[in-house]
């Protein structure tokens, strides 16, 4: 799918044996979610598609999570040693979740990035890719929920026209934070194409460094 010659990152479909990388990302990024999300279930399902952004880097990034780390100040500290991630894999930084809900409409139920690939742009990346795929199924419309204290995805969702449609109160079930809905609609404009294809020079430029 999406790649980009000169940047670390690519991205593509789930495979079968993406699915423990993803479940670990996902808790990994969202510590307090439950029940978590059955990949394996929703790699199955028709409505489901589930993209992934693989590391192009050389480097073995495996080192980055070991050895654990008991200090719970530490932005890189994990709950056990296990990334999801086997020798003679592609190592995955993220993942992005949509449902097809209409014929017309994209769904992200989720999307996330491991904690130490923050802030390089995969979850932007990730978007964007999501925005392509759902154009590609000729859906007109990408809508997701985000909490209201999430202001970098608030902005990141803004930069890609998406705006407020309404407000779901309480719905996060950690700490009962209310949601807002955001949406993007006629993404099958040229507008908003060529709009995508501007983004995408700058994002190639934050993905390189």
């Amino acid at each position: 799918m999406a790649k980009s010659k000169g940047h670390t990152q690519s991205i593509r479909k789930m495979k079968a044996e993406d699915i423990s990388q993803v479940s670990f990302i996902e808790s990994d990024a969202f510590p307090q979610l439950f029940p978590p999300t059955s990949f394996r279930r929703e790699f199955q399902r028709k409505i489901s598609t589930i993209l992934v952004a693989v590391s192009n880097s050389q480097m073995v990034e495996r080192k980055e999570f070991s050895p654990y780390s008991k200090d719970i100040r530490n932005p890189l500290h994990y709950r056990s040693t296990n990334t999801g991630s086997q020798d003679g894999m592609d190592f995955l930084t993220g993942f992005i979740f949509l449902w097809d809900t209409t014929v017309e409409e994209s769904h992200v139920m989720s999307i996330g990035t491991r904690r130490s690939h923050r802030r390089k742009g995969i979850g932007e990346f990730l978007l964007y890719s999501a925005l392509l795929n759902s154009i590609k199924k000729g859906a007109r419309s990408l809508t997701l929920e985000v909490r209201v204290s999430n202001v970098p995805a608030i902005s990141l969702y803004k930069k890609y026209g998406m705006s407020t449609q309404g407000l779901r109160k309480s719905y996060y079930a950690d700490n009962h934070e209310d949601a807002k809905i955001m949406t993007v609609y006629d993404i099958q404009s040229l507008d908003y194409r060529n709009s995508l294809n501007d983004k995408l020079v700058r994002l190639k430029k934050h993905l390189a460094n």
